[in-house]
């Protein structure tokens, strides 16, 4: 049960711009690049958020209904029904991802109160696959569902065999296996999957290290990893490292600690301190890498960079490393929670989760953003008299820039490419504050490197 539980949060969070900040967290995220950073107004009335116009509201013609099961099941002319898939009944962590669920209520109670997607009012179902019941619950959106948006489940490597094979589309919140998520320049017919950011198997984002190597390029000569020797992790390091070699960063024998967690992480910390690591990465969860921090900090070594992805952008981070956390570095495609008073879009989020005291994360704001990439395609689809899901698919291979109305950077879905926008944070005084840039985020090409994919 406990390999299931560190399993569970670790795939769940290695999806890209995951990051769980927790219900008690204030702020939120921006959206654009260095050069024009995100402006949404306020998006406060008339169905807008952030800088989308309108996104729901009533009817403005069209709105006719197809009749074909197969691509407009559960549209009628006054409602559309749609689904969700998280995993809060798993009895190992109950509410895990619970706040897909909470952005997916958040939402829905909003847009119908705005008067619906084109006039037609929202009817969310929320399928709990419990870790285990994928399968099951994907059965049950074949019977019910128009299509999924805003979830995400471990076992999604299923759903080809399961929501593909009966017709679904899933504007997935995020997908985490290669068999789901694609790899880049697929279109989105291919896996019937949409992700606003997506996290295709054969690229790396490597824009926030190279940030981080400006100021410490010596760290470069001396990496490490720390990771678990369970496959879904090796598959990451493997990618990880891949991408992290191209941009000129030497690693050596890298350190394999238990799934479960260690009893003592001394032994990991002055193995690193040993070998001279300058530049260490850790894979996992961030509980575990927070007690490691906290060992390094008890023997009085700290590398010149510690380097995480954004999963680790996590109270509970902070929470086990204590001081140890001081320094630390890691990657985003978001804009600090934070610096919410300074985006509409984000500020936006808050309010809504917080009318149906939902849940506050990252991960949501991925969540809230698959809705919004939605509503604006079943709108388009459902103005021209043709909302099935084929209309969803073909609009979006046409969207080719999306930031969510301000929420994220910019991301491809229509081309399946994650953002070349990617920013830092750092921990300072115990909590997370923006790093580098100083506003927006660093945008290039040469940020996405090319990686072999799992085989």
């Amino acid at each position: 049960m406990r390999k299931l539980v560190v399993l569970l949060s670790v795939l769940a969070l290695l999806a890209t711009g995951c990051g769980d900040r927790g219900s008690d967290a204030s702020g939120g995220t921006g959206g654009g690049d260095t050069t024009a950073p995100a402006d949404g107004g306020d998006g406060g009335g008339n169905g807008d958020f952030g800088d989308l116009k309108a996104v729901c509201g009533p009817s403005e013609g069209g709105g006719e209904v197809v009749d074909d099961p197969a691509e407009a099941q559960g549209v009628s002319a006054d409602e559309i029904v749609v689904g969700t898939v998280a995993d809060p009944g798993f009895q190992g962590r109950p509410g895990l991802n619970q706040e897909l669920f909470d952005s997916g209520e958040a939402f829905v109670q909003w847009c119908n109160e705005q008067g619906g997607i084109n006039g037609k009012t929202l009817k969310l179902n929320e399928h709990d696959a419990a870790l285990t019941e994928y399968g099951p619950v994907i059965d049950e959106a074949c019977d019910t569902d128009f299509v999924l948006v805003g979830g995400g489940a471990v076992q999604d490597n299923l759903w080809e065999t399961t929501g593909a094979e009966c017709g679904l589309v899933d504007i997935a919140g995020f997908a985490v296996t290669a068999a789901k998520a694609g790899l880049a320049g697929d279109a989105p017919d291919k896996r019937r999957t949409i992700q606003p950011l997506p996290n295709p198997g054969d690229r790396y984002p490597v824009g926030a290290a190279k940030l981080v190597l400006e100021e410490y390029p010596d760290a470069a000569d001396h990496g490490a990893f720390l990771y678990s020797d369970f496959e879904t992790i090796v598959q990451q390091r493997d990618k990880e490292q891949q991408g992290l070699e191209q941009i000129g960063i030497t690693f050596g024998d890298p350190q394999v600690y238990n799934i479960n967690g260690e009893d003592n992480w001394k032994p990991f910390a002055t193995a690193l301190e040993t070998d001279g690591v300058q530049f260490m990465k850790f894979i996992g969860e961030p509980t575990n890498a927070g007690n490691l921090l906290a060992a390094m900090d008890q023997v009085d070594y700290q590398p010149e960079v510690r380097f995480f992805e954004t999963n680790f952008y996590d109270q509970t981070l902070l929470d086990a490393a204590g001081p140890g956390a001081e320094g630390v570095f890691l990657s985003s495609a978001f804009a600090p929670l934070e610096e919410a008073d300074q985006n509409p879009a984000t500020k936006q989020y808050l309010d809504l989760v917080g009318a149906v005291d939902g849940k506050v994360s990252v991960l949501g704001l991925q969540s809230m953003s698959a809705w919004l990439l939605f509503a604006t395609m079943a709108k388009d689809c459902d103005l021209d008299g043709n909302l099935t899901r084929s209309c969803l698919l073909e609009k979006a291979a046409e969207v080719t820039e999306w930031t969510g109305g301000g929420l994220h950077a910019p991301a491809n879905p229509g081309e399946n490419k994650g953002s070349e926008c990617q920013m830092v944070m750092t921990v300072t005084d115990g909590k997370f504050e923006r790093w580098a840039p100083d506003e927006g985020f660093s945008c290039d090409p040469s940020n996405i490197t090319e990686v072999e994919p799992p085989k």
